[in-house]
Formats: C-alpha cells, sequence, structure tokens
C-alpha cells in the first residue's frame, strides 16, 4: 500500500506523518482508522530525509495479516492443549486438565502480547517514507512560474 501523507515531526530516522482517509480505506484497515476519524498519524521510518512540513509518499510494509492471525489464534490454543495434555496425562483427572487448559490459554495470551512487542521494537515501525513529493524548504524560496516569466515579479 502506498499513500501520500505530511511530515507533523521528526525525530532522528523516525517521522510523524499524517494521511488523510479516502473512499478505498474503509476495506484495507491497514492504517487503523477510527470511526469517523478522517486523518491518522502513524509512525514512518524517515530513511529519505523528510522534514516535518514535507508531503511524501508512504509504503506499507507487505501485508502480514494471514501471519498475525495465525499467531494471534493458534499460538493460545496451541498451549491450551498442551496444558490439557499434562493436566490429562500427568495427574489423570479432568478437572485438573481443564484448570491447566485455561492457564495454557492465558499463556498463550502472554506469550502472543510478549511477541508483539519484541517484534514491534525489532521488525520496524510498518511505514516507511520512500520518497519526498514535495520539500517545503524548496518551496519556499522559489516563486512561481508565472513571476518569473514576465520579469515583473509582481
Amino acid at each position: 500500500m502506498k499513500e501520500i501523507a505530511t511530515v507533523v515531526k521528526t525525530a532522528g530516522k523516525i517521522a510523524y506523518v499524517r494521511i488523510e482517509k479516502h473512499p478505498e480505506c474503509d476495506g484495507c484497515k491497514m492504517c487503523a482508522f477510527k470511526n469517523g476519524q478522517s486523518t491518522v498519524r502513524v509512525k514512518a521510518l524517515n530513511r529519505a530525509g523528510a522534514r516535518a512540513g514535507d508531503t511524501v509518499q508512504v509504503q506499507a510494509e507487505k501485508d502480514n495479516r494471514l501471519l498475525a492471525s495465525l499467531i494471534v489464534y493458534i499460538v493460545p490454543v496451541l498451549f491450551a492443549g498442551a496444558g490439557a495434555l499434562v493436566g490429562w496425562y500427568a495427574v489423570g483427572k479432568e478437572v485438573w486438565a481443564a484448570v491447566l487448559c485455561l492457564i495454557g490459554l492465558a499463556v498463550g495470551f502472554a506469550a502472543v502480547y510478549a511477541l508483539d512487542k519484541i517484534l514491534g521494537k525489532t521488525r520496524g515501525f510498518g511505514m516507511e517514507i520512500t520518497q519526498i513529493l514535495q520539500n517545503t524548504d524548496t518551496d519556499a524560496n522559489t516563486k512561481p512560474k508565472e513571476e518569473c516569466e514576465d520579469g515583473k515579479g509582481d
């Protein structure tokens, strides 16, 4: 997904960009627009060197929704199944199998939460500035074309 955005502020290699909502955004959910909201502010990796006020093109990293769904749903189920099996075979009672199943489910959700926090720090931001479309510094110092052609300036 590629979008046009405006840089709100920068901090080193991180830029905070504002993306305007388009009609196509309703089905995507990549930018996480809240109900009724027409803009969203997201973090983006700023290798292009954009500055506040610049109009830029941002690109989302590849769509990992299928992998994310697999992790969110399968990991807790595997932990719950492991807890049920340990309770059933180690203790031999249904009550312990149910209790350890619930404990395994909770541990599975905690593992997914921890994995999300770790991967969020190491894998990046999800968005990256790929191109500066309009630079605020160069645009402020140039005159419009029609002013330069007639030589009058006004």
